[in-house]
């Protein structure tokens, strides 16, 4: 649970615009919209250097559930966000659905290991992001 509003979690997670400042491994964004449906341009560093690839907003759900997908390789990156108490749940379910052979070769042996280790990145920089945006720490509150 990430100790930021949905709202402030969504800002960062629903626009991709926003996701090179804090999205380890995303480097630049080019859109002009962001609505599901839209495809736009990310240049993201990946194992063997960078490249710049289309991506699509395959479903988008106000302030509850983004999914992104690379349109060249298949990666994705699902995000579910739940409101409680003032603070959030995440859930990010990161994979590739591998379109070409080289992708088939990257996904079954190193592919788990991958985005596993980029999904927890990924949320604990989230939670920087948004705990520095809201003037929280992030810890879990001390108990009297």
């Amino acid at each position: 649970m990430i100790d930021a509003p949905v709202e402030s979690i969504w800002d960062l997670v629903g626009n991709p615009a926003r996701h090179p400042e804090w999205w380890p491994r995303v480097i630049q964004v080019e859109g002009q919209r962001f609505e599901q449906g839209d495809e736009y341009v990310q240049v993201t560093k990946g194992p063997v250097g960078s490249a710049e690839t289309r991506f699509l907003v395959e479903r988008m759900d106000e302030l509850r559930e983004v999914m992104l997908r690379c349109q060249l390789t298949g990666t994705y990156a699902h995000w579910t966000l739940t409101g409680a108490q003032g603070g959030t749940f995440v859930d990010l379910e990161m994979g590739m659905d591998p379109k070409s052979l080289g992708n088939k070769v990257f996904d079954v042996t190193v592919g788990p290991r991958y985005f596993k280790r980029w999904a927890e990145e990924s949320i604990d920089a989230l939670e920087g992001a948004a705990c520095d945006a809201s003037g929280t720490s992030g810890a879990p509150a001390a108990a009297d």
